[in-house]
This record gives structure tokens, sequence and C-alpha cells, in this order.
């Protein structure tokens, strides 16, 4: 059963990193894509880089290895993203910072990619995040009811508050036992403020749980143009091709000279709960 904070306020949109996906493109164009990441966490910042494929060619992505990639914030500390420095089989079009560094709330960030001599580039602001301020569980009589959920029936609740002024925009994340679980195989949760309302109390994640699991939720702040990356997204990929549809356009993005994606920064903060019977 769909629980409420899945069906109130979130939106769903997939994005596949070795899967093509629907594109406004004819047949014979490739375009570079980019999914870039600074947040104000270690280990959390990376550059990913591959080729968009035609609509009837499967398999995965084509990766990009031999770019020269760079992030620079407002305040002029450059750092360069060296591909797969770990030279790990499953990091393939992957670029780390050379330098480990961790994005500051308030700074702006621009990104750089040199592909084969051509420059892509983007622009992002690291806004703060409304803090995760506890978590509790309770148990899903109808999960509880159905026999596919495998003991996984226990519901976690988030409180939080919602203190900045400002317009604001979040994506959330959910883990069970330190591995990320969507409530369908390939979903992104995000949202406003207006959503949220002033504080979250007591909403319901899209996941359960079974006893002895462990709940972490992380919230990630989004800018604007974040945010509108993610609808058009979500509009994209709700496109049925029905005959009074409009034909599907690629999402808006930050990103120069034709690229697709996004380079996003982002402010996080997460909390955890091990559930108990």
């Amino acid at each position: 059963m769909k629980n409420i904070f899945f069906v109130l306020l979130f939106a769903i949109v997939f994005v596949s990193c070795d899967r093509p996906i629907h594109l406004n493109l004819n047949e014979s164009q490739s375009r570079v894509i980019i999914e870039g990441q600074v947040t104000n966490r270690a280990g959390y910042q990376y550059v990913k880089l591959s080729r968009s494929v035609d609509f009837y060619q499967t398999g995965a992505l084509p990766k990009i290895t031999n770019a020269t990639v760079s992030v620079k914030d407002s305040d002029g500390n450059e750092v360069m993203f060296i591909h797969n420095p770990n030279n790990k089989a499953d990091s393939v079009g992957y670029y780390l910072p050379q330098t480990p560094f961790m994005g500051v709330i308030g700074k702006d960030y621009h990104l750089r990619v040199d592909v084969d001599g051509e420059i892509y580039e983007a622009d992002d602001h690291l806004y703060p995040v409304t803090s995760v301020d506890s978590l509790a569980y309770r148990i899903d009589d109808d999960e509880k009811d159905d026999p596919k959920t495998y003991n996984k029936f226990y519901e976690v609740l988030i409180y939080a508050k919602e203190p900045h002024p400002s317009k604001d925009y979040y994506l959330f994340k959910f883990y069970r036992n330190d591995s990320l679980k969507l409530y369908n195989d390939t979903d992104i949760y995000y949202t406003d403020d207006e959503a949220l309302g002033e504080s979250i109390n007591g909403i319901s994640t899209p996941i359960f749980y079974a006893p002895g699991d462990k709940a972490t939720i992380e919230a990630y702040s989004l800018s604007r143009t974040g945010y509108v990356f993610y609808d058009d997204l979500q509009k994209l990929l709700n496109n049925d091709g029905g005959m009074f549809n409009q034909p599907p356009a690629n999402s808006r993005t930050n990103l120069s000279n034709g690229a697709l994606g996004f380079f996003q920064a982002s402010a996080i903060n997460s909390a955890s709960i091990v559930v108990e019977e």
C-alpha cells in the first residue's frame, strides 16, 4: 500500500545511469550527458560523463573517459577531477576530486568539462537544508497483512522543521541497512517547502522495514534550477505519447553547449533509526 508520504508530497521520476530514456532527438545525434554533484559532505563529490544513444539502441550508455573536469567555487578555489582514480570496474565514466573537499553552504559552484575540445559548463548554488530532527516507526497494518512484504511492514516517521523564510526545494533518499531503497525500482523523490509546510510531523516514508533493519533518511537541498530539472524530467517520463500530448522535450538544465543532465550543489542532512519489535 502506498503511504501518505509517497502519495501526497512527492513526485516520482526515473534517472537511469545506464538505460536509454526517451529523448527529443533524431537517431543520428549523440549528446554528452553530465551528472555532477557537490555537497557539504566528504566523499559525495563526483562527475559522471557518458553519451546519449538513439531511441532504439539498447545496452549501457557509452562512457567518456578522456575528459578534463574541474569545479571552482565563488572564492576562486578550483579542484581538478580525475577519471576513476581507483581503477574500479564499476566506476568507468566517474570523475572524482584529485584533492578531497566539501562544499560550503552559501557558495556558488562552477563546473567545467572539456570533451575533445568541446567545453560544457554549469553553475549551481549550495543552499541550506532542513534538519531531520528525529525518526520514529510503527507497524503498517496493510503491509503486515500482505504476504509479499517478507516481514517488512514497519514504516518510518519523519519529524522535521522547515525554518527558512525563503522558498526551498528538497530531494530525499531512503536507505535500508545502508543500501539505497526505492518504493519502485527506479524512483527519485523531490518536493518544495509549500508541500512540506512549516514542519514535518510524523510523515511516513515510502520504504518499509523489518525488525532489526536500520533506516536512514537523507535530505538534500536543491536550487530552483534543480527542482525544475527534476520536474521537467518527471513530465517527460510520464508522457504516454497519446495523440493529444505534446511531443516530449528534454529537461531544462544548467549545462551549456547542448549537454544533457544536471550539475547539482546540495547540502545534506540525515538521520537514522534501528527498527525494534
